[in-house]
């Protein structure tokens, strides 16, 4: 299809007609789903030399492209001329952008164009959060983090689940049980549909510190919602029943475990 796509596109040249900003950025989009990175670059430089004008969906593209290839000193570099030229941006390149920021470790410069889109009465969607909170948690900002996500939920933003989630397991690396069980209920008591994937990290920490009482809450919540043990929880379930010596709670699992179709370690 990308052949084809550039046959087009030199057809389009052959009869005397300069390509659009779209078709520009349409090809260079293809080349970058094929890896393609220096034949993105080649497309770039024919734009420039043609006096094509990049859009911001271009600067899109190839801030993605430069990004998933790790080349965030492009992509910084990128950013500059962005903000040199004025480009009028969508939430989807702010977006991008921050992403950018926030793998460069550069989470001032990331709350920057945060406050830049506020300025252009361009609002922040729960993705923007999303990426902001897991920059924070994800370089040890844990404590902005928290500040960060209260306003948020003060001021009523409609956050997601992948927000909570991202607190919850920082919280739980950390070690803060308490704080990562707190946020666990109030996600479910968002109405966020649960699967058993969210509970494990919590079950894991509390497993760690022998906390079975508190086990046997979210044991509970699971069986009640409907939720199927899968293998890896049920087996950290069991060794800290084991550990403890809690017969009774350890049978009661193996019950659920069997059936729910699991062989037990």
């Amino acid at each position: 299809m990308l052949a084809e796509a550039r046959a087009w596109f030199d057809t389009i040249k052959a009869h005397g007609l300069v390509p659009s900003a779209i078709t520009y950025t349409t090809l260079m989009n293809a080349l970058c789903e094929e890896e393609n990175i220096f034949g993105m670059f080649e497309v770039l430089c024919k734009m420039e030399e043609r006096a094509v004008e990049l859009t911001n969906v271009t600067y899109t593209v190839i801030i993605k492209r430069l990004r998933k290839q790790k080349r965030l000193q492009e992509s910084l570099q990128l950013l500059e001329e962005i903000n040199g030229k004025g480009i009028s941006l969508d939430e989807i390149t702010y977006n991008t952008i921050m992403h950018c920021l926030c793998r460069a470790r550069d989470m001032r410069k990331a709350f920057q164009w945060h406050n830049k889109m506020l300025l252009r009465n361009i609002r922040p969607s729960p993705v923007t959060y999303n990426v902001l909170i897991n920059g924070l948690c994800v370089y040890g900002e844990l404590k902005v983090a928290d500040r960060f996500f209260s306003s948020l939920q003060n001021q009523n933003v409609g956050l997601t689940k992948v927000a909570y989630t991202t607190l919850i397991k920082a919280h739980c690396a950390r070690g803060d049980i308490d704080k990562a069980d707190m946020l666990f209920h109030q996600m479910v008591h968002k109405g966020f549909k649960i699967f058993v994937r969210d509970y494990c990290a919590v079950v894991k920490r509390l497993c760690t510190k022998n906390l079975t009482t508190r086990v046997k809450v979210f044991l509970r919540m699971m069986l009640s919602d409907g939720i199927s043990l899968d293998q890896e929880i049920s087996s950290v379930m069991l060794t800290a029943f084991h550990q403890v010596s809690d017969l009774n709670s350890k049978f009661e699992l193996l019950v659920q475990v069997i059936k729910c179709g699991l062989l037990p370690d």
